[in-house]
């Protein structure tokens, strides 16, 4: 199977094909697998547990780097060759570990470990092994003590054309202790077509986990206005507008998932979206948040990107990142500006441009 055939499979495929889970020996990275055990366990999905060992975090001890003799680079290299295979045979003894355990508790699993940079051969392995989904720890160290699930986390969801499941090494701490039911899907949308793209995997997900689906859309406290003078003004009606506009859109998605069987409710809120975001992610502490990684739609220019690696870092919660390179499919019409772009054009004369932006906070 082919990355491109998981990508078209879409949705179906987060659930029945293998989830790989990048491991490193460390307690913060097996925090990821309370959500993978309650994902897999329902639907009944196979895990692929995985560790790379990177040959360029390799430290030989200085007495041999330091040799003076002509064969200075031959030691220095059986050094590296060493280490490299002794980071390799223990990283497989933990990973089978981890694997039998689980075997124990009636999940499949199997222990997989290579060599080469970390988040290549994530993806590497993500693509030999057809996964639906990859889950892993944003913060870990690797056998050889290199702190290699941060920055790797972040290269992964950027290049990743299958779903990528996190959680904060705070969150996977406390999930070592009291364990991580999760109850909520939390949805947010912006009204374009790529953030719709998110809710197939949030219907298939909530059906199979029983959760609730929270959907969300945020309104902006802050709304630009166009001119091409300094002049500026007050639009009380805008935020007015633009709240209803995103209650009638969010209740709009709602019914068409309440239609399919789905508990569902939907939530305005208002600021900053990654702001308004966390909030909400720390009120509600049993939730999943799932979302396309970029998305913008009219006057608010919401960018999804940067709120998504927001929500990733700071949230607490754990975090379905889904590529923007999903394929569109029929869903739900996208969410015009309607009224509320009306209003604002209701209050520039005819003879203001759209220059200059002022901004209007109503």
């Amino acid at each position: 199977m082919t990355m491109n055939d998981v990508v078209e499979d879409g949705a179906i495929n987060i659930l029945s094909q293998p989830i790989l889970v990048p491991l490193d020996g460390s307690d913060v990275a097996t925090g990821i697998l309370p959500y993978v055990l309650q994902i897999a366990g329902k639907a009944n999905t196979p895990l692929v547990l995985f560790t790379a060992v990177d040959p360029d975090a390799i430290d030989c001890p200085a007495s041999v780097m330091s040799a003076e003799s002509p064969s200075a680079g031959e030691p220095t290299a059986v050094c590296r060759v060493r280490i490299e295979e002794s980071s390799r045979v223990h990283a497989q003894d933990t990973l089978h570990g981890v694997a039998a355990r689980l075997k124990d508790d009636g999940m499949e699993a199997k222990a997989t470990v290579t060599i080469g940079d970390p988040a290549e051969e994530i993806l590497r392995v993500a693509e030999a092994e057809g996964c639906g989904l990859i889950a892993m720890s944003t913060h870990g160290r690797n056998p050889i003590g290199r702190s290699i699930l941060g920055s790797i986390t972040d290269r992964v969801i950027r290049a990743s054309n299958i779903p990528v499941l996190t959680v904060t090494p705070v969150r996977a701490r406390k999930n070592r202790e009291e364990g991580a039911p999760l109850t909520t899907i939390v949805a947010p949308l912006d009204g374009s077509e790529l953030s719709q793209r998110a809710l197939p995997y949030v219907e298939r997900l909530a059906r199979i986990l029983s959760m609730e689906v929270l959907l969300t859309r945020v309104v902006r406290t802050e709304y630009p206005v166009y001119t091409d003078t300094e002049l500026g003004f007050w639009v009380p009606e805008f935020r007015e507008e633009m709240n209803w506009e995103a209650t009638e859109y969010l209740e709009q998605v709602a019914q068409h998932l309440r239609d399919k069987g789905l508990t569902v409710r939907s939530q305005v809120l208002a600021g900053p979206a990654a702001r308004a975001l966390l909030n909400l992610a720390h009120k509600t502490p049993q939730n999943l948040i799932a979302m396309i990684t970029r998305g913008r739609t009219g006057l608010s220019r919401w960018m999804m990107g940067s709120v998504a690696s927001t929500l990733v870092r700071r949230s607490g919660a754990p975090v379905l990142v889904l590529p923007a390179r999903l394929p569109a499919r029929p869903w739900l019409p996208v969410a015009a500006p309607g009224a509320a772009k009306a209003l604002v054009s209701a209050h520039l004369s005819p003879g203001i441009g759209r220059g200059q932006p002022v901004v209007s906070r109503g």
